[in-house]
């Protein structure tokens, strides 16, 4: 036997409306960054997505400087100039690409802290260094899925090729 008061619960429980299904959980996702020409590839490849899954935001590639010696005549050179660097105790490595035949000994965000280095490097003996622009500002462009769903993730092979090599991380 029910009181009264329980009753009126039960009424109230029972026209309670159920809680809703718990929604479809999405991730945000993103992978880059690509250039002019890997930005329109990929433009392509998504265009078969759903309308607003996908964006392309700019994402400029900063500049960079290095502290650069060189380039040098000939591997001996190069070879001697390695070994006098070691006896001053600086860190140096290969300049790499179009610069090669020289070294780096360091690289750096801005020109006033590649400048601030040689600087530095005067004081420890280092006479022939100077500063570069090892690479220019450049556009680039961060391919950004803002809500990844079952049914979003089962489309996004046709990215895969597109993508050149980088992978879909969740969004920092």
């Amino acid at each position: 036997v029910r009181s009264r008061r329980q009753r009126q619960m039960c009424i109230r429980d029972s026209s309670t409306p159920a809680a809703p299904a718990p929604a479809e959980s999405a991730e945000c996702l993103q992978a880059g960054v690509f250039d002019d020409r890997q930005a329109e590839v990929l433009r392509t490849a998504a265009a078969g997505l759903p309308s607003g899954s996908w964006t392309l935001e700019p994402t400029p590639v900063p500049g960079r400087w290095m502290v650069y010696m060189g380039r040098f005549d000939d591997v001996e050179t190069l070879d001697r100039k390695r070994a006098e660097l070691r006896a001053r105790k600086v860190d140096h490595d290969r300049a790499g690409g179009t610069l090669e035949l020289g070294l780096s000994l360091g690289r750096f965000a801005s020109k006033e802290a590649a400048e601030r280095e040689l600087a530095n490097l005067g004081n420890k003996g280092v006479r022939t260094a100077r500063v570069i622009q090892e690479r220019a500002e450049s556009p680039g462009f961060t391919l950004r899925l803002s809500a990844v769903n079952d049914a979003l993730r089962a489309q996004l092979d046709v990215l895969r090729t597109a993508m050149a090599g980088k992978t879909l991380r969740t969004c920092g």
